[in-house]
């Protein structure tokens, strides 16, 4: 080897060593940044004339592994679908309260049924009769409220899918731009890691809410399809079309595109979750969103509008107020009529006291112990009426399908039913989220393990770096030597 052999290979040496400590240094400053990848740098042998002529840098590499990638982006997306509706869970379970609770469903059941009570053995005592009007007015205000409510969580649902969608839109379009900065990078070759590292953020954004795969084409540009294998970006950033509805009542629904609300398409293809064709999304959050909004939330605001009717119509019977005229609703109403089963959807915002004993509208509190019909007060010690409306109450009656009984159930029986209803799909859910949440964190464990940086293992590397540069080093000042030595020879 010659002298200028050696000082070329040293200094391709010193060039190598300069590379990977500045690569080790900036894995090291980035080892906590969200998303960012290992770097390695690409060292080939260099030849000269038939002969080794030092290494040559052939590029920095960015660390991945595609398949834990997908694996873990699909735990991700399980885990937002799953966190959705358990969310919503929470709240409708929070909204009917446990029985503890004095706000709680079944308290106001518990209310009404102890100030009739009361009413029974003092039914002379107009603060008595008041009391019993007021509890009752109480138990349809809770249903009212309840329901509300309930449309309320569907109407944010809506907002949030809404939001969701334009985000995803942005992504995709900041990706489309990515592709390109990465494909210019690729065929100059210059370093496209940044570029990479920021369009995975990305992808993983839009993957929390709509769930895709990647496909790999030529000089680092990428393709997004859903799981269904629709395309979200292919060539061009596709839009994921949704319209949001301000406005969302009981009777509101999506029914496969032919209802008020919106579903979600791309390029004119249905991919709504649940929807009636075979691309629809199935995992994300947005797919959680219109579970709530469509399934979860209607199921049990049905349900809750089948317990109201059960009280009105408990009430409605002819065989308890004689006063009452054929038809004619009993102490429980739906918007001041009596309960029809073609009108159940709502009826737990519609539920309200009957006008003749609300004393607000006009009403007598008396009619309690005398007749809800009677035109006049009857005998002032008379609880005949009183206790036949906390018999009433108490019977057990085959429930409404909806709130999935095998027995018969009082009407305060019926409201605890309902609430354990909602609190064991509530804790199915939180055991759900919980699974879901597990294998999301392992997933992700695993591949920071592989991808990420170990700071360890990177000051091992400046170790052997610093080795490499101090012998490249040596080197040259070894021919620096040798070259004074002959220059001395020369003189």
């Amino acid at each position: 080897m010659t002298i200028s052999q050696a000082l070329s290979n040293a200094n391709s040496g010193l060039a190598a060593a300069g590379r990977s400590a500045s690569v080790t240094a900036n894995n090291i400053s980035n080892a906590l940044t969200e998303g960012y990848n290992r770097r390695d740098v690409v060292l080939s042998e260099r030849a000269a004339l038939g002969s080794g002529g030092g290494v040559t840098i052939s590029g920095v590499t960015r660390t991945a592994n595609p398949a834990l990638t997908l694996e873990r982006r699909g735990a991700d997306a399980e885990f937002a679908r799953n966190d959705a509706e358990a969310s919503a869970l929470a709240r409708i379970s929070n909204l009917l309260g446990a029985p503890e609770d004095p706000n709680a469903l079944f308290e106001k059941y518990a209310r009404l049924d102890t100030s009739l009570r009361a009413l029974a053995n003092a039914p002379d005592i107009s603060t008595a009769q008041q009391d019993s009007v007021t509890a009752a007015a109480t138990l349809a205000n809770t249903f009212n409220k309840i329901s509300s409510a309930y449309q309320q969580i569907r109407v944010e649902a809506d907002a949030e899918i809404e939001q969701r969608v334009n985000a995803v839109n942005v992504a995709l379009q900041e990706i489309d731009k990515l592709n390109t900065a990465i494909q210019r990078a690729t065929v100059t070759g210059s370093d496209a890691s940044g570029f990479t590292d920021q369009r995975q953020r990305l992808i993983d954004q839009v993957n929390e809410s709509i769930p895709v795969r990647e496909l790999q084409r030529e000089n680092g540009v990428i393709e997004l399809m859903s799981h269904q294998g629709v395309f979200l970006l292919s060539g061009e950033a596709r839009t994921v079309q949704f319209t949001q509805s301000p406005v969302i009542t009981d009777q509101s629904s999506y029914n496969s595109g032919a209802g008020a609300l919106s579903g979600l398409s791309v390029d004119g293809i249905n991919i709504t979750p649940g929807g009636t064709g075979s691309q629809g999304v199935t995992e994300g959050a947005i797919a959680g969103l219109i579970a709530v909004r469509d399934r979860i939330v209607p199921e049990m605001s049905l349900a809750l509008d089948s317990l109201a009717f059960e009280l009105v119509e408990r009430f409605s019977d002819p065989a308890l107020d004689p006063t009452l005229a054929p038809g004619a609703p009993g102490i429980f109403t739906d918007a001041g009529a009596a309960a029809d089963p073609t009108m159940l959807v709502g009826v737990a915002g519609r539920i309200t006291i009957n006008a003749a004993i609300d004393t607000a509208a006009g009403g007598e509190a008396r009619r309690l112990r005398d007749g809800l019909g009677s035109a006049a007060p009857g005998p002032a010690g008379s609880d005949i009426f009183v206790r036949a409306l906390i018999d009433t109450m108490s019977v057990a009656r085959t429930p409404p399908a909806e709130l999935q009984s095998g027995r018969d159930l009082g009407a305060a029986e019926g409201a605890a039913h309902l609430t354990s209803l909602a609190g064991a799909a509530r804790a199915t859910a939180n055991l759900r989220i919980e699974s879901a949440q597990i294998l999301a964190e392992r997933l992700s464990d695993a591949e920071k393990l592989e991808t990420g940086v170990d700071t360890d293992r990177e000051l091992q590397n400046i170790l052997a770096i610093e080795q490499a540069y101090a012998a490249n080093a040596r080197v040259i000042q070894v021919v620096d030597q040798m070259i004074e030595s002959l220059l001395e020879a020369v003189r």
